[in-house]
């Protein structure tokens, strides 16, 4: 266990969030040990959305060629109402792509992971390991896994998702909280969907009361994602995987405008989930123990930034600890310019939700055409920001998302 600073680097990685970390890390000469619960690399969930700034991440940690392989140009996402069909609003991301030097793509999530697996240095990736057992120490971390192992490690990095081992070893019961709100999804093969519903760039969003519902081509254009987020008094359980009822996802979106209901009755089988997240906090993390990704800031996906925030973190962490004197010191520096723009997003996100989910569709509407709403939020100060060359400036965050 050990680099060419001599130091050993431990973490957990769930999924395409976090496989970023070990090949940023190798980019900045840093070998880490990689300790997954799960048997064999794999990912749940059926797309997920990489936008301009964070593709900058990807490319600068060397899996650029990679994921545009995989992925599929956004080209912009069109938003109707859902029970009349009215255009609302476009975004267009084929000039925010231009403007900022890099293209937005969707994936579908296992080819996301399959990109970044192939960069791995399997030999440091050790499956199978669940942790159980964190202690830290004066000079290091001692860590235990169900399967009897033990490894005591220079500093650990926790990136082990919104149900964090790491984080709960450091914080106690700081479970996420359920949202009140629950999202459904969907995969169709895009021969079946008409051309038309689609139309005009190939991602298409409509809102109603207390819900919104997206469809977006992934895989080359191969296959449609459907995902959708709607208010309930209901739990729903926690999950990408739990079986669906058709009818309950259809009977949750009623009246919808023929293109609409055209693509729900296409729909034969579906997931659901519920939605979890936690108070914005600043724990994410003190002394040798680093969080990122959903284990440092779990956030509501409307502003599809959850990966991409992962994303940033895994360059600018693998940044610090490549030019700072010690562990300590790199975590310190990465929180004090990660915190104030993440919490920045996570605020955007919950305004979007507010926003798209308004129960007042003409007021909804005169917002957007007076310039004073928008389903997406403001995203340019999101998307415009350069990861390689911000990443060790104080963030720039708009005052109204700012703490």
């Amino acid at each position: 266990f050990s680099s060419r600073r001599r130091h050993t680097r431990l973490l957990t990685v769930t999924g395409v969030q976090t496989c970023a970390l070990p090949i940023s890390l190798r980019i900045f000469g840093i070998e880490a040990e990689v300790f997954e619960q799960a048997p064999a690399l794999g990912e749940i969930g059926a797309a997920v959305n990489a936008s301009p700034q964070a593709v900058k991440a990807l490319r600068a940690i060397g899996v650029g060629d990679e994921v545009a392989a995989v992925g599929h140009r956004s080209l912009g996402i069109y938003t109707r109402n859902m029970q009349t069909g009215e255009f609302l609003e476009f975004s267009d991301r084929f000039k925010a792509a231009e403007r900022f030097g890099a293209p937005y793509y969707t994936f579908h999530r296992a080819d996301l992971l399959d990109a970044l697996a192939s960069k791995l240095d399997h030999k440091h990736t050790h499956l199978g390991h669940r942790l159980v057992y964190l202690e830290e120490r004066d000079n290091s971390t001692l860590l235990k896994f169900d399967n009897g192992a033990e490894v005591e490690a220079d500093y650990v990095i926790g990136a082990d998702g919104v149900r964090s081992e790491v984080r709960r070893a450091l914080y106690g019961a700081d479970n996420p909280t359920y949202t009140g709100q629950m999202a459904w999804r969907a995969l169709l093969d895009s021969s079946i969907v008409p051309a038309e519903i689609m139309e005009p760039k190939g991602h298409v969003q409509w809102v109603g009361p207390g819900c919104h519902f997206i469809a977006y081509y992934i895989r080359q254009g191969r296959q449609v994602n459907i995902v959708t987020q709607q208010d309930t008094d209901k739990w729903v359980e926690e999950g990408w995987s739990t079986k669906g009822d058709v009818e309950e996802m259809c009977a949750s979106f009623p009246n919808p405008e023929p293109r609409l209901a055209k693509l729900l009755s296409l729909i034969t089988e579906c997931k659901k989930w519920g939605l979890f997240a936690r108070p914005l906090t600043r724990n994410w993390g003190r002394g040798r123990i680093q969080l990122i990704g959903d284990a440092a800031h779990a956030m509501l996906p409307n502003a599809g930034q959850g990966a991409c925030q992962a994303f940033e973190d895994s360059y600018i962490l693998g940044r610090w600890l490549s030019t700072a004197r010690d562990p300590v010191e790199a975590f310190e520096n990465f929180r004090r310019v990660r915190i104030p723009r993440v919490q920045g997003v996570q605020r955007l996100s919950l305004s979007n939700a507010r926003f798209k989910h308004m129960r007042d569709a003409s007021a909804q509407k005169d917002a957007i055409a007076a310039g004073t709403g928008s389903v997406h939020g403001t995203s340019e100060w999101v998307w415009g920001f350069d990861p390689v060359g911000e990443w060790n400036k104080d963030p720039v965050v708009p005052s109204v998302y700012a703490a």
